[in-house]
């Protein structure tokens, strides 16, 4: 990325993190950028770089809303480490899409297709064990002759233990967290 990205899902190509300095008072916060991106999407806030500047404000100095300096942080140590993270991410969040997909249209169509059991395989790996990934094919397969059945539940299960276990999860398929 050449220049200051123009929204905040082009910080995603550098896979990093954002800082906020307060010039009042000197504290320095860096936020989950995933995080910022839910929450800003969520309160129907703009995502769009500029605006983000112009809103940041030092949540310590909230009254006076002081300015603050905003800074980019990039993840990993070198280049190999960081193309391996970003390589992790997108493959596991093209895997959590296609769950996505097939549990949203498992009313319409088959979902036990070779895409949903090759973004399962995917998914393997990242997790510590692989229940969440057979209970998910278990609800998607049964969903087909119980209308009622949820499989946006296992989905959501399968987002939680992969952030639990470090990994960089889009902000679309986040829960919203209880404040």
């Amino acid at each position: 990325m050449v220049g200051q990205p123009k929204t905040l899902y082009d910080v995603r190509k550098i896979h990093g993190s954002i800082s906020l300095t307060c010039h009042a008072c000197g504290t320095s916060k860096v936020h989950d950028l995933e995080e910022l991106i839910r929450e800003r999407s969520f309160q129907r806030q703009s995502l769009e770089w500029q605006v983000f500047l112009h809103d940041a404000w030092c949540w310590k100095c909230s009254p006076e809303r002081t300015a603050v300096k905003v800074a980019i942080i990039p993840f990993g140590g070198n280049d190999r480490e960081l193309r391996a993270r970003r390589a992790d991410t997108l493959v596991i969040n093209l895997a959590l899409t296609v769950l996505k997909d097939a549990a949203c249209r498992v009313s319409q169509q088959d979902p036990a297709t070779p895409a949903v059991r090759l973004a399962l395989r995917v998914l393997r790996p990242y997790l510590a064990d692989r229940t969440l990934l057979v209970r998910f094919w278990e609800e998607i397969v049964s969903a087909k002759t119980n209308p009622a059945h949820e499989t946006h539940f296992a989905h959501g299960w399968i987002v939680a233990a992969l952030l639990k276990r470090g990994h960089a999860i889009w902000a679309e398929f986040r829960l919203p967290t209880p404040k």
